[in-house]
């Protein structure tokens, strides 16, 4: 039968050799890069045209400034020796520089401006002219008098419209960060909220069990997981409906087979009477109809708790001190005839859980234990009480099992090799099965006096 312990482990893997990866992540990742690309694009484009806007404006205001110089100086008379004009200190000329030129003379000049010419040569009537006066960049308008006598040559450094956009970047730089990272959380928080039917989907197959197929339900599912989730319900059904064949194949099979096993052992208990001169020999026979007979019982036991489920399971308290002191005189005998100590250690008073299954799985284990431990050895039976639940546990000081093959006793038909002792290899399946009813976890470890074998399991508080 599929090992659904092991599928569902399995679930979630990457196929193949490559690492998995996150799907929210890798989203993350594109949108916040794309958006932060955009971001920078955005910004550049933004500041080209911040820059446009502010060299148009500032080109108005040289143009404006030299209309009106021209206005002023076409009154006053030409000294004959050039005249700096005080500096305005309070910083309203908006780093704007006026030269007043006749014969490529300057004539007049703002205090700073620089004693020869913005441009020379120049062929227009006005127009715009960027330069560089040493190293540094000047944006010039040149604007002639009406009877060409003189022309007005307005200047302003380009650091100054630089400056006006460095102090709005500063203005501007914490806000869109800001906005940035607003960005980021919307698309965090969008991300999330999309990804999460897909998240419902994998815990809701994750909860499912051998006894648990019925369809995955997503409430409002997308589009695009739709089709996922149909197909793993397809699956569902179809392995659902190949458990319960199997499991009824298997059921029939025992129920049919213990009848004429019944039969063949009365037909040679009657030869054994009418022939007792081949007695051994039916002797052998009769052992071997035995072990069918009780693998038989076990596939049955087996295909029923298959067929349970642990939310339908009965329960009630049942009282330890009880059912170990039944289980100790029940084996006394067995124990007795092997020269077997058989210990009880009972340190819990009560575990709720099914009686009867209860029961079966400890036989399982004492039966074990009384078979493979050789004489002269010690069984116990220990139940204790925690916070964590309940523990209850058969250990022996016998040949034990070794390690490395612990993890394969509660696989079906398995058996140890190297033992004189028959068996069917389906006791601890047994006892695995009704473990997981129970909500138990079955391990193994060493026993009594780090030697022989351990069988624990441990009952969660409820």
């Amino acid at each position: 039968m599929i090992r659904f312990d092991r599928l569902r482990r399995s679930i979630g893997r990457a196929p193949g050799p490559g690492r998995p990866y996150s799907l929210r992540r890798r989203l993350l990742a594109s949108l916040l890069g794309a958006s932060a690309l955009l971001w920078l694009v955005s910004l550049g484009i933004m500041v080209g045209i911040a820059w446009d806007e502010t060299n148009e404006v500032f080109d108005d205001g040289l143009e404006d400034a030299a209309y009106l110089i021209r206005a002023a100086a076409a009154g006053l008379p030409q000294p004959g020796a050039p005249i700096a004009d005080p500096i305005d200190r309070d910083g309203r000329h908006a780093g704007l520089y006026y030269q007043i030129i006749a014969g490529d003379r300057v004539l007049r000049r703002a205090g700073t401006a620089p004693e020869e010419p913005f441009v020379t040569g120049f062929d227009k009537r006005k127009g715009f002219r960027t330069v560089l006066i040493g190293v540094v960049p000047w944006r010039v308008f040149v604007l002639r008098s009406r009877d060409n006598s003189f022309e007005v040559q307005v200047g302003q450094p380009l650091e100054a419209r630089t400056e006006i956009l460095e102090e709005l970047a500063e203005n501007l730089t914490w806000p869109a960060l800001g906005l940035l990272a607003l960005l980021g959380a919307v698309i965090w928080l969008a991300v999330g909220r999309l990804v999460r039917p897909i998240e419902q989907t994998a815990f809701a197959i994750a909860q499912k069990t051998p006894e648990d197929l019925t369809p995955v339900a997503v409430a409002d599912p997308p589009l695009e997981l739709s089709p996922i989730i149909a197909s793993l319900n397809t699956v569902f059904a179809r392995l659902d409906k190949a458990l319960q064949s199997e499991r009824r194949f298997t059921a029939d099979a025992a129920h049919e087979l213990r009848t004429p096993l019944a039969a063949l052992r009365m037909k040679i208990q009657l030869l054994e009477r009418q022939h007792p001169e081949h007695q051994s020999s039916l002797r052998m026979l009769r052992d071997d109809a035995d072990r069918c007979t009780a693998l038989v019982e076990n596939l049955l036991a087996l295909a029923r708790l298959d067929a349970d489920r642990p939310d339908l399971l009965a329960r009630e308290p049942v009282a330890l001190p009880t059912l170990l002191d039944e289980l100790r005189r029940f084996y006394a005998g067995q124990a007795e005839t092997r020269q077997i100590e058989l210990q009880i250690d009972c340190r819990a008073a009560m575990l709720y859980g099914n009686a009867e299954l209860l029961r079966v799985a400890l036989r399982n284990l004492l039966d074990n234990a009384l078979r493979y431990c050789p004489p002269h050895s010690r069984v116990r039976i220990e139940a204790q009480s925690s916070a964590q639940g309940v523990r209850l546990a058969v250990r022996d000081d016998g040949p034990g099992v070794p390690e490395a093959q612990r993890d394969r006793l509660a696989e079906r038909f398995f058996r140890v090799l190297g033992t004189d002792q028959t068996g069917s290899g389906l006791g601890l399946s047994i006892v695995e099965r009704i473990a997981a009813l129970h909500g138990a976890a079955l391990r193994f470890e060493d026993g009594l006096d780090r030697r022989g074998l351990g069988v624990i399991l441990d009952f969660p508080q409820i």
